[in-house]
C-alpha cells in the first residue's frame, strides 16, 4: 500500500483577492502506508482542505504531494488516476448518491476505470459484503434506504475503487452509536485485512483512540503535533488549549492521578483502563494499594 506525504504545502483559498484566507500554511506531514492515521482538529484548522489536496481535488499553492515519493500534479492531465488510487469519502456522503440503482452508484467508480464487466460486478459485490449491505438492496434506489444504509453504499462506492490510500472524512457522523460501531469497525476490519492505508477525520476522541494507530493535530492552518495515541493523549492540556479534547476514560485517569493513584498516564481505551484498575485492586488485596 502507498504512503502519502505533504512536503511545504500551503493552500490559500480566493488567493490576491480581497477575501484572500490562508487554510494550510506549510503543512509538513506522512501518512505511512498500512497503518491508519487518525487526522483531528478544532473546526477551521485545514483539515478538509487538506484530505482534498490528498486526491487532487485541490492543488497547492506550493509545495508537493507525494504518493511513495512522486508528486501528484507531476502529469496534471492525469490526476483523474490518482483519485482512483486515493480514495475520498466526503461528511455525509449520502449526499453525492445519484444512480437509479445502488449496484449502479456502487460501480460507477469502476466503470469510468474502464474495468470489465466481471470485474466491476466482482468489486460491487465484496464492496457491499465490506459495508455489510445485502444482494436485494442492489436493484433498489438508494433513494429509498434508510439513512445508515445510504451511508453504506456511499462508501461501498469508494471501497468498490479498491483505492490505496482511503480518506474518510467523519464517516460517522450524525449515527447512533450502533451505526457508528458498523461503520467504523468495519473501516478497522478492512483495513486490518488488506494492510491499506487510512486516513480517519473525526471529532470524537473515543474513535481515534479506538481505531487510529497514529494521530496528526492540526491547529490553526498548520501541524500541532503527530505521534501514537498513547503519546497524544498525554497531553491533554496542550489538546484543551487548541480546542480538542481527550477521551472520557484519558481524562478519568488523569484524575485519579491527581489525587495520588500510582496510575500509568498513557491510557486511552476503556480495555486498557480495566487491565490497569485491575492490577491496582489486586495491590489493594495485598495491602499494597496507595492512600488518596
Amino acid at each position: 500500500m502507498a504512503s502519502i506525504e505533504l512536503k511545504n504545502v500551503s493552500y490559500i483559498y480566493g488567493e490576491n483577492t480581497p477575501f484572500e484566507k490562508k487554510a494550510l500554511d506549510n503543512i509538513n506531514v506522512r501518512f505511512e502506508s498500512g497503518r491508519i492515521s487518525g487526522l483531528i482538529g478544532h473546526t477551521g484548522s485545514g483539515k478538509s482542505t487538506l484530505v482534498q489536496l490528498l486526491n487532487g481535488l485541490l492543488k497547492p499553492c506550493s509545495g508537493s504531494i507525494l504518493i511513495d515519493g512522486r508528486d501528484i500534479w507531476e502529469f496534471p492531465k492525469k490526476i483523474r488516476d490518482i483519485r482512483f488510487r486515493v480514495g475520498l469519502v466526503f461528511q455525509y456522503p449520502e449526499y453525492q448518491l445519484f444512480e437509479e440503482s445502488v449496484y449502479k452508484d456502487i460501480a460507477f467508480g469502476p466503470v469510468n476505470m474502464g474495468l470489465d464487466k466481471d470485474e466491476i460486478d466482482r468489486r460491487v459485490r465484496d464492496a457491499i459484503v465490506f459495508c455489510g449491505l445485502s444482494d436485494d438492496l442492489l436493484k433498489k434506489s438508494p433513494f429509498e434506504l434508510s439513512g445508515g444504509q445510504k451511508r453504506r453504499v456511499a462508501i461501498a462506492g469508494i471501497i468498490a475503487m479498491e483505492p490505496e490510500v482511503l480518506i474518510l472524512d467523519e464517516p460517522a457522523a450524525g449515527l447512533d452509536p450502533m451505526g457508528r460501531e458498523e461503520i467504523l469497525g468495519g473501516v478497522w476490519s478492512y483495513q486490518r485485512r488488506n494492510n491499506s492505508t487510512v486516513i480517519l477525520v473525526s471529532h470524537s476522541m473515543e474513535d481515534m483512540a479506538r481505531y487510529s494507530d497514529n494521530i496528526v493535530v492540526m491547529s490553526d492552518s498548520r501541524i500541532y503535533m503527530t505521534g501514537a495515541c498513547s503519546e497524544i493523549f498525554k497531553h491533554a492540556d496542550k489538546l484543551v488549549s487548541v480546542g480538542l479534547d481527550v477521551p472520557q476514560i484519558t481524562r478519568l485517569i488523569h484524575i485519579l492521578i491527581k489525587r495520588g493513584i500510582d496510575i500509568r498516564d498513557d491510557i486511552f481505551t476503556i480495555e486498557a483502563a480495566k487491565d490497569e484498575i485491575m492490577k491496582l485492586i489486586r495491590q489493594k488485596q495485598k495491602g499494597g494499594f496507595p492512600e488518596c
